[in-house]
Order: C-alpha cells, then structure tokens, then sequence
C-alpha cells in the first residue's frame, strides 16, 4: 500500500486557501434553507475540523467542514465516484477518524470539486452513524489510502476509505427512512 506524505501546516494553509473559494459560499447558501451568510471559520476552528459557519434565519449557526479538492477524479474515472471517509486519525495513537468521531462539533460535511463544481452535501450525524456501522466491511471491500503527516519535527499517519456515494447515500437512507422490514434485514 502507498502512503502519501504531507506536511501539516500546509495542508492547512492549502485548506484555508481552498476555503476562501466563492464556490463554497455559493453551494452552503444555495444548497441550506434558511441560510442568510456564510463565513469562514476561524483557525481554531478549522484546526477541530469546523471550515464554515453558516448564519441562519432563526439566528443559529450550522457547523460544516469542507473538503475541497481542485481535481474531479470521477469526472474522468465515473466509476470511481467515492468518498474519503477517514477511519484513523492517528494510527500510532488509536485516534479515531473525523467520521467516526460522534464528539466532532460538526452538522454538515461538504466535500467539492472546484475543477468541474460537483459537490457532495451530507448531514454529518448521519453520515458519522453509518460509517460506525459499516466502516469496517467497507474497509475490507474499497480501496483504503493511507497518508503520512509531518508536523514540527514528528510524523502520524492516518487512514481513509473510499465508498461511493451512492452506497453512501443508500446506507444513510436505508438508516433513517423509517422502512422497517430493511433494518430488520441488517442492510
């Protein structure tokens, strides 16, 4: 297995440039109702996985956490159209990946491609509950990366699996559909 390496402190800093992208604005206020302003999370937050806040009309503020990537691989890949979802943070130290973290202060996980505008919207309880339940077989059936993370002189790795959407999405309605006899089932 490969291991990408990265530094830190830049991948927040390209974070934070990514963050700054119209197109973010453009898609929480489009895709929210309710939504009045969007704002850019300060590096507090955004260190604890929370790049947006979002205004809204009844005067609270949704968190989201936005995963911006420049380059659409399912754009020249369709059937490879997944998601990263994080199983470990910090493997060295048995930290839990940001979607299996039910304690992240977090109502929606933004994932957007700025090469063609495709985005992904998700509930983040609801994504978090489904990929409790089944990140392990998931795990076992897609293509797990993992990445090597350099920051002030020392090194962690963590872990993603990449499940398409659509088993994405069909899970999480599969969960909270309220269709009785399919979780009786097991799904």
């Amino acid at each position: 297995m490969r291991v990408n390496e990265y530094d830190f402190d830049e991948q927040l800093i390209m974070s934070a440039g990514h963050a700054t992208s119209a197109d973010v604005r453009s898609v929480l206020l489009a895709s929210i109702p309710g939504a009045l302003n969007v704002h850019q999370a300060g590096l507090e937050n955004d260190r604890r996985g929370i790049d947006w806040w979002v205004e809204m009309t009844n005067a609270k503020h949704l968190a989201v956490d936005a995963k911006v990537r420049e380059a659409d691989w399912a754009a020249s890949h369709p059937d490879e159209d997944d998601l990263a979802l994080e199983t470990w943070s910090v493997i060295e130290k048995g930290v839990i990946g940001w979607t299996r973290d039910a304690n992240k202060r977090c109502d929606y996980v933004l994932w957007l491609w700025t090469e063609t505008g495709r985005y992904c919207l998700v509930p983040f309880p609801m994504l978090c509950a489904v990929f409790c339940t089944h990140w392990q077989r998931w795990k076992s059936k897609y293509k797990v990366s993992k990445q090597c993370t350099h920051r002030g002189g020392t090194e962690y790795h963590s872990e993603c699996v990449f499940v398409p959407r659509r088993e994405v999405w069909g899970k999480i309605y599969e969960t909270y559909s309220g269709c009785i006899d399919r979780q009786k089932a097991g799904g």
